[in-house]
């Protein structure tokens, strides 16, 4: 056990409580009028608290014993202030936002996002470039119909078949599963595959992430998208459809090199009016002991030297699947089926995630045990600091 007990700044969950809820309650200050019976302040415990109880925050203000919260109406209306639903972007309290440069809420926690990826590479964690998985991400929608929801009915989501939809870009493995970029996606905002592609690496690039690779999966197989890609000078990988072109290559007879098999083939991807030339590339291998038989398209060569390196790579991908079932676990419950607050919310949980990824970062640089996800969350309510105080985390 160490002899000083005390945890530098951001290394306690306590200041990293008070970083997110200082930083969250400018968005609601400029709408909180100095009559009003509840501070943006209230309204930001109430978040904090009920993701710390896991709780529906409709339930955590029923089962609270405290008689001075803010009701889940108030808190509702405090988010739909500051967070338009889309279509909607002139709403009432809009000048009060511009006015304290904060041009919607949503948009404020995306630049407190951008803020935790440029501390985790202020503290060295993306010294060298890193490999970015890119994929959408629907939640099911339950209120009124609206043209700018997404048709889901391939997800099978219980009671609905609509949804919104967000796009993010995540490191995988190599300096943490941290989300780099997010944006929201609707079905009338003239962005294709190929536009969201582009922002999503353009913003994580501008933020100073240096990117060696880009991994997809096979919705992104399009002559435009990767065009984009290679326009940036990066490197991708993106599984191929089994289309009978594919799987009469697959048919083909492989190399056999120190355990591996492949197959590279160099093909060509069109799209509409556009034409790209790409490799195909066939790979089986047992690393497990379990047959992983692995088709994709790059523009990497691939040879018997890279060829095990890329299938570890591929399986890497995945590794933002992860993600988002580790986000989940810091999103708010809540049954309002309004847009702009669950908006809100899904932006807000990613800004958590970010910032326990951040917070163990700092830790492990200061020889401080690791935080899970769980924990951390836990912590987040008010009074509870023990965990963070033992030096095994």
């Amino acid at each position: 056990m160490r002899k000083n007990n005390t945890i530098p700044q951001l290394y306690d969950i306590k200041d990293v409580k008070k970083f997110f809820s200082s930083s969250l309650k400018n968005i609601f200050s400029s709408n909180v009028k100095p009559q009003s019976k509840y501070s943006s302040g209230s309204i930001i415990n109430v978040i904090r608290n009920s993701i710390s109880s896991r709780e529906y925050i409709e339930t955590y203000v029923r089962n609270s014993s405290c008689n001075s919260i803010p009701s889940a109406d108030t808190v509702f209306r405090r988010i739909r202030d500051v967070a338009s639903e889309s279509g909607s972007h002139r709403r009432s309290g809009s000048e009060n936002l511009k006015r304290h440069n904060i041009h919607d809420g949503i948009e404020y926690i995306s630049m407190l996002i951008d803020r935790t990826v440029q501390m985790t590479i202020a503290n060295g964690a993306f010294s060298n470039p890193v490999n970015a998985a890119i994929d959408e991400h629907d939640e099911p929608y339950y209120g009124i119909d609206n043209r700018y929801l997404i048709n889901a009915p391939f997800h099978r989501f219980r009671g609905t078949d609509k949804a919104y939809r967000f796009a993010t870009l995540e490191s995988v493995k190599n300096g943490g599963r941290l989300t780099l970029s997010i944006m929201k996606k609707e079905q009338l905002d003239g962005v294709d595959n190929a536009n969201e592609v582009d922002y999503l690496l353009k913003h994580a690039m501008s933020l100073g992430i240096k990117i060696n690779m880009v991994l997809m999966d096979r919705g992104y197989l399009d002559a435009g998208v990767i065009r984009r890609v290679e326009s940036l000078k990066l490197k991708y990988i993106i599984p191929a459809r089994d289309n009978p072109k594919v799987l009469k290559y697959k048919k083909m007879e492989m190399k056999y090199y120190n355990g591996i098999q492949f197959l590279v083939i160099n093909d060509r991807i069109s799209s509409g009016k556009e034409s790209v030339e790409t490799n195909f590339v066939h790979i089986v291998y047992y690393p497990d002991r379990k047959r992983h038989d692995f088709s994709f398209y790059t523009n990497i060569n691939v040879d018997e030297d890279n060829a095990r390196e890329l299938a570890e790579i591929y399986r890497e991908r995945w590794g933002i699947e992860n993600g988002y079932l580790e986000k989940k676990d810091v999103k708010e419950k809540t049954h309002s089926p309004d847009m702009g607050v669950r908006y809100f919310l899904f932006f807000l949980s990613v800004l958590l995630y970010n910032m326990w990824v951040l917070f163990n970062l700092l830790r492990r640089m200061a020889n401080y045990g690791w935080v899970t996800l769980m924990d951390f969350i836990i912590s987040m309510g008010r009074g509870k600091w023990n965990i963070v105080m033992n030096d095994n985390g």
